[in-house]
């Protein structure tokens, strides 16, 4: 309505300008300039201050499932950074399913990511939010038709949110990790075993409990590296 006011004012302007003999014609010519100011200003206002409407927020849930796993079910979501110093942005990686053998991305750029780490959930999950300007009546949708006020996005969130056995790791910290547990992960885990068993020499001759404690020594060891090498 503000917009349709605002070109009413300007071709009653123009025609002013163009017909000479119009009676009245300063007064009415000043009127349309005022009215024309006024609608302009409250059109500049609305799209700061957003009047006659309220934030929405609209939320969106799917499970993620790892690109990929560590020994101990240690899993992990891997980013990359791109561009560097205030610029730089991140790209999240995963899957969308645990069969799948496709990659799905979250890019940074233009949206708040959060990461939730360590939660007591079984499954990680990625929340989008989006939060949005919606008219909370006709007459104000009318007043400030063609703003772009309604359904206008302040803000765009991505919530990671992960168990306790996931980690966020870049890329080339997942490589040197990786190299990381293959080269040490045996020499280590045996030599911890070796301790064990001579603290325990009645274990000793029970091989699963041997298996048991190997498997609980190599999950230790893999969750400390990843530590190491992740922003948890």
């Amino acid at each position: 309505m503000i917009i349709i006011i605002s070109l009413i004012c300007i071709i009653g302007i123009i025609l002013l300008a163009l017909l000479g003999n119009i009676p009245h014609r300063i007064t009415i010519g000043a009127i349309l300039i005022i009215t024309l100011l006024a609608s302009q200003t409250l059109l500049i206002a609305d799209t700061h201050y957003h009047w006659g409407t309220e934030l929405k927020v609209t939320s969106s849930k799917k499970t993620i499932y790892p690109l990929v796993n560590f020994p101990g079910s240690n899993q992990i979501l891997v980013y990359q950074n791109i561009n560097q110093g205030k610029e730089q942005k991140q790209i999240y990686v995963y899957k969308s399913s645990a069969q799948s053998h496709k990659s799905q991305t979250t890019y940074s750029n233009g949206i708040t990511v959060k990461l939730l780490i360590n939660q007591s959930q079984k499954n990680a999950s990625r929340i989008k939010s989006v939060s949005q300007y919606r008219y909370t009546n006709k007459a104000d949708q009318i007043l400030f038709t063609g703003i772009i006020n309604n359904h206008q996005i302040k803000k765009n969130t991505v919530s990671f949110v992960l168990p306790r056995n996931w980690f966020v790791i870049s890329k080339t910290n997942l490589v040197k990790a990786g190299k990381d547990i293959k080269k040490n992960t045996k020499k280590t885990v045996s030599k911890q075993l070796k301790d064990y068993l001579q603290e325990h020499p009645k274990e000793a001759a029970n091989k699963s409990a041997i298996q048991s404690k190997e498997n609980e020594l190599l999950k230790k060891y893999t969750k400390k590296t990843l530590v190491k090498y992740s922003k948890n």
